[in-house]
C-alpha cells in the first residue's frame, strides 16, 4: 500500500471534489481519496497503478500537472504520530495554503492542515519535528512545537506582548496618518511647489512617514520579502507595494517637482501612515478576539469535573469508593455521583434518585 499525491487543474467546488472521489474510487485498490481544493491536490492511498490513477483523473476532466506525483510507502498505524506545530508570519489564507503545501511536500508527511484562527498546523505522519520545522522556515514563516503540556500562562503572556507591540504600532502611524488626512480634508494644500517653503516641510513629513514604514510596518516588509525570495504573494505583498509605492512617489514629488507636471505633485504621505496605522489595528483586534475566544474556550472547559468517584472492590471483594482523575476512568466502572456535583463521564444510569429538601422551596 502506497500514499500517491497529484497536482491537478480544474477543481474548483464540492462537485469537483465529489466526481473526482467518484472517478478514483472506481479503480481497484483504492483505499482512501482525500481532494484539498486549495491546493489542487488529490492524495490516493492503495494499491493502484499511477498510471491508473492520472488516466482517471484526466478522464474526468482534470488535468494531471506535467510533475511526478508524491509516492510514499503506507507507513503502519503504529509508527505514525501527530504533532502540532506553533506558525508565525502567517497573515493570511495564502500563507496557510504555502505552510501546508510545504509541510505535505516533507518526506514522511501523511497529512497537513493548518488551522489559521489559533495560527497552528497539525501533521500526521513519520517525519520529524525538525524536518517540519525546517520545511516552514524554507517556505519564509517561524514554526516550534507546541506541547499539550506547555505552559499556558507563557503563551497567554506572549500574545499579550504581541498585542501591546500591536498597539504601538497602530498609534505611531496614526498619529501621523490621521492628522495629515485631516489637513488634506480641511482644505489644506497637498501640493510641492519647487522652491517653496512647503517642499522642506514636505521632505521632513517624507522621513517622518519613512520611520513609520521602518518600525510600525517593518514586518509587513519582512514578510513580503520573504514571500518574494519563495516566488509567493500574500497580504504583506499588498500592503508593501502599496505603501513603498505611496511613499516613493511622495518622495519623487518632494525631490524633484519640477520633472512633474504641476497636477501630478501630489503627496500621499498620509496614505502610507494611515494603511500602516489601520492595519495593525485590525491585527491587534484579532489578537484580542482570539485571546477572549481561547479564554471562553478555557473557562468552558474548567467548568468539567476534574476527579470521578468510582466504586471498585476492594481486597476482600467489598465495594469501596475511591476518587480517581477523570482521565482514568475505564469502560464498565461504576460511578457514584452525589447530589450537586457534576457529572464526570457520560453513561447510563442504573439506580438512584435525589431529592429535594422541602425547606428549600420558597413561595
Amino acid at each position: 500500500m502506497q500514499t500517491q499525491r497529484f497536482d491537478i487543474q480544474g477543481a474548483s467546488c464540492q462537485s469537483c471534489v465529489r466526481k473526482i472521489r467518484e472517478a478514483l474510487s472506481a479503480i481497484a485498490g483504492i483505499d482512501d481519496v482525500q481532494v484539498d481544493l486549495d491546493a489542487q491536490q488529490v492524495t490516493v492511498t492503495g494499491t493502484a497503478d499511477s498510471a491508473d490513477l492520472q488516466a482517471a483523473l484526466a478522464k474526468a476532466g482534470y488535468a494531471v500537472e506535467d510533475t511526478p506525483p508524491h509516492t510514499a510507502s503506507a507507513s503502519p498505524a503504529s509508527t505514525d504520530q501527530e504533532q502540532q506545530l506553533a506558525i508565525t508570519g502567517a497573515t493570511c489564507a495564502a500563507c496557510v495554503r504555502t505552510i501546508e503545501n510545504a509541510l505535505r511536500n516533507t518526506a514522511g508527511v501523511n497529512q497537513a492542515q493548518m488551522n489559521f484562527a489559533d495560527r497552528t498546523a497539525r501533521v500526521s505522519g513519520t517525519a520529524d519535528t525538525q524536518s517540519l520545522i525546517d520545511a516552514v522556515e524554507k517556505a519564509g514563516y517561524g514554526a516550534s512545537p507546541v506541547d499539550d503540556n506547555d505552559d499556558d500562562g507563557a503563551r497567554e503572556q506572549q500574545e499579550q506582548q504581541h498585542y501591546r507591540r500591536l498597539l504601538r504600532h497602530t498609534w505611531l502611524g496614526l498619529g501621523l496618518g490621521v492628522p495629515l488626512m485631516a489637513w488634506g480634508l480641511l482644505g489644506g494644500n497637498m501640493m510641492v511647489q519647487p522652491g517653496a517653503a512647503s517642499q522642506w516641510i514636505w521632505l521632513a513629513i517624507g522621513l517622518l512617514t519613512l520611520a513609520v514604514l521602518a518600525t510600525a510596518g517593518r514586518h509587513f516588509f519582512v514578510g513580503a520579502w520573504k514571500a518574494f525570495r519563495n516566488h509567493n504573494a500574500n497580504m504583506d505583498t499588498l500592503i508593501a507595494l502599496g505603501t513603498g509605492a505611496a511613499w516613493l512617489y511622495s518622495m519623487a514629488v518632494v525631490l524633484i517637482p519640477a520633472a512633474l507636471p504641476e497636477a501630478a505633485r501630489h503627496v500621499y504621505f498620509e496614505a502610507s501612515a494611515m494603511i500602516i496605522g489601520l492595519i495593525n489595528l485590525g491585527q491587534a483586534l484579532e489578537v484580542r478576539a482570539r485571546g477572549k475566544t481561547s479564554e471562553a474556550v478555557k473557562r468552558l472547559l474548567d467548568l468539567g469535573a476534574k476527579t470521578a468517584r468510582v466504586v471498585r472492590d476492594g481486597p476482600n471483594h467489598e465495594k469501596r469508593e475511591q476518587d480517581i482523575p477523570v482521565e482514568q476512568v475505564q469502560t464498565d466502572d461504576i460511578l457514584r455521583v452525589r447530589p450537586g456535583e457534576k457529572i464526570a463521564v457520560d453513561g447510563i444510569v442504573e439506580e438512584g434518585e435525589s431529592r429535594l429538601d422541602e425547606s428549600m422551596l420558597t413561595g
